[in-house]
């Protein structure tokens, strides 16, 4: 029976079917507001190349229970939109659906138990799709990859690919892992990432459509976050300013004013040395390199200074370790510490926010990039926003805050170790 697959699926996903056809990648991510059809654009490719590949499938929920309602009944529904009913067997005790000319399937599993992991090899097809839906239910990306590497145990025979499908409605803080990992300007070459919304659908009730349009009115904030699918945080962003490009080679000749921090890493806390330019006349500035990691020794952090030959220029080290700051100073860091004070944070990360500019090469300095890009606002246990950055994953900012102390009016005076200014 053939089946054209271009004429089922909605313009807005015309994209992602060419990426998923072209096997350049191995993830895909689906995420977006209520009603974005992106389960159904899933389900509906999921038959389509069941009917059309000897593989079996997998769909997965965090837990078990919810599957029937979600993943199983959409994929009936793809099915059924198919036209292709007469060719399947819906199975409920277990879930499964069989494709009745060939025999292969789709397997339902809940992640609540990593035993029922184990039981995804099957002796007669591979499973070499997946499908996760609301991947913002897991806690952790550690638990996707224990998944993944239960299913691409073996190299799958001449024409056949892996493909992972991931879809979620974004959750509503920055700092959530998928958030972290799917909203940022990195990404790994395997990955392909699609966001929808219901505006591109045009099967949405007209009673769904007036419910959205209620909601914008009362809290644009909360239509951003549930309708259109945006991590939208506190509802203000913090760095308004941020640019993220390539920097150019010749650009960097160019540089002259170059500011150093450092904020001490601590067991899993990480160290995190940056190095920026500030171009003071056009208040730009400019991501020009990075040392971050964990357990990074105070010798090691010297060496790649002078390495680097960043050591020519101060840096502003953060005061709460002053044995570090001696260490340094010693290894011939010239590195002093910050003033700091009551007020410099919130301070500090004004100012960062009144720049022109903040531009950042992904690439170069990717810490930097994920740093600056996740930051949201602090809020107090009523939900109140505080005049402050929430105080996590903020190594490199509170770095660059540190480096450009001078600029910013917190002037550093005292110096540490042998070489002062």
């Amino acid at each position: 029976m053939k089946i054209s697959l271009r004429s089922r699926i909605l313009d807005c996903f015309v994209e992602p079917w060419k990426a998923v056809k072209s096997d350049r990648y191995l993830k895909h991510v689906f995420k977006g507001g209520r009603n974005s059809a992106k389960s159904s654009f899933i389900s509906t490719y999921m038959i389509y190349t069941l009917m059309r590949q000897p593989i079996n499938a997998a769909a997965i929920r965090k837990v078990a229970n919810t599957l029937h309602d979600s993943v199983y009944g959409q994929l009936v529904w793809a099915i059924n939109h198919l036209g292709v009913a007469h060719l399947w067997e819906t199975k409920q005790n277990p879930l499964r659906l069989i494709y009745k000319p060939r025999g292969n399937r789709i397997l339902f599993r809940g992640a609540d138990n990593p035993e029922k992991m184990k039981s995804l090899i099957t002796p007669d097809f591979p499973v070499a799709i997946m499908w996760v839906e609301e991947l913002a239910e897991f806690l952790t990306e550690e638990e996707i990859g224990v998944m993944e590497n239960s299913i691409m145990r073996a190299t799958l025979p001449d024409g056949l690919n892996y493909k992972f499908f991931y879809s979620y409605n974004p959750p509503k803080r920055k700092s959530s892992w998928v958030n972290k990992s799917f909203n940022s300007v990195i990404q790994a070459p395997n990955t392909y990432i699609h966001h929808s919304n219901y505006l591109g659908n045009p099967f949405v009730s007209d009673e769904f459509r007036t419910e959205a349009e209620q909601v914008r009115a009362k809290s644009e904030h909360k239509y951003r976050w549930i309708y259109l699918g945006e991590p939208v945080g506190s509802g203000i962003v913090p760095f308004e300013n941020l640019v993220f490009r390539h920097i150019e080679d010749n650009e960097f000749l160019r540089f002259d004013n170059f500011k150093q921090g450092i904020d001490w890493g601590y067991g899993a806390d990480p160290y995190a040395f940056v190095r920026w330019n500030y171009d003071k006349a056009r208040e730009i500035l400019y991501a020009v390199d990075e040392h971050y990691g964990t357990k990074i020794k105070n010798r090691a952090a010297a060496n790649w200074i002078m390495d680097n030959n960043y050591h020519y220029a101060w840096s502003i080290a953060d005061s709460a370790e002053p044995k570090s700051i001696d260490d340094l100073a010693d290894y011939g860091i010239r590195v002093i510490k910050a003033k700091k004070g009551p007020g410099s944070v919130e301070h500090g990360e004004k100012w960062l926010d009144e720049r022109a500019a903040i531009v950042i090469d992904p690439l170069r300095t990717p810490n930097i990039a994920r740093e600056f890009e996740g930051a949201d606002y602090d809020v107090d246990m009523h939900g109140n926003l505080r005049n402050r950055l929430r105080d996590e994953d903020n190594h490199t900012i509170d770095s660059t805050r540190y480096a450009l102390e001078e600029d910013m009016g917190f002037v550093s005076v005292v110096g540490t170790g042998p070489i002062r200014r």
